[in-house]
């Protein structure tokens, strides 16, 4: 089982959310974050100073899926971020173990 986690931009979001669903996706984990990046950096005024903004608001998703489907959603996540021409980053992370505690099912029957 893998953990795939994306940081996107807010616009992508609903794109990837409809396109996760009709992959077969029953859930997913979906945080707004602040991304901050020298790259980015764009210089506001307030009350007459000058300061570089540099965290920029995103959306990260986390998504626990099974071995065979890893590269197949991955792709899409990064398919539709590349279409709209925002940055942002997907990773992956091995799970040993997931247990869904209200009704004790462990492993994939847990998802």
């Amino acid at each position: 089982m893998k953990l795939i986690t994306a940081v996107i931009r807010p616009p992508v979001f609903e794109a990837i959310k409809d396109a996760l669903t009709l992959f077969g996706v029953r859930g997913m984990t979906v945080d707004q974050v602040h991304q901050i990046s020298q790259e980015t950096a764009h210089i506001q005024i307030y009350r007459g100073q000058r300061f570089a903004v540099n965290a920029q608001p995103s959306v990260k998703i986390d998504l626990l899926v099974p071995d065979d489907e890893l590269a197949d959603l991955t792709r899409v996540i990064s398919k539709i971020m590349a279409t709209d021409g925002s940055d942002g980053s997907v990773w992956t992370t091995q799970i040993d173990l997931v247990v869904r505690v209200r009704t004790r099912e462990h492993g994939l029957d847990a998802l």
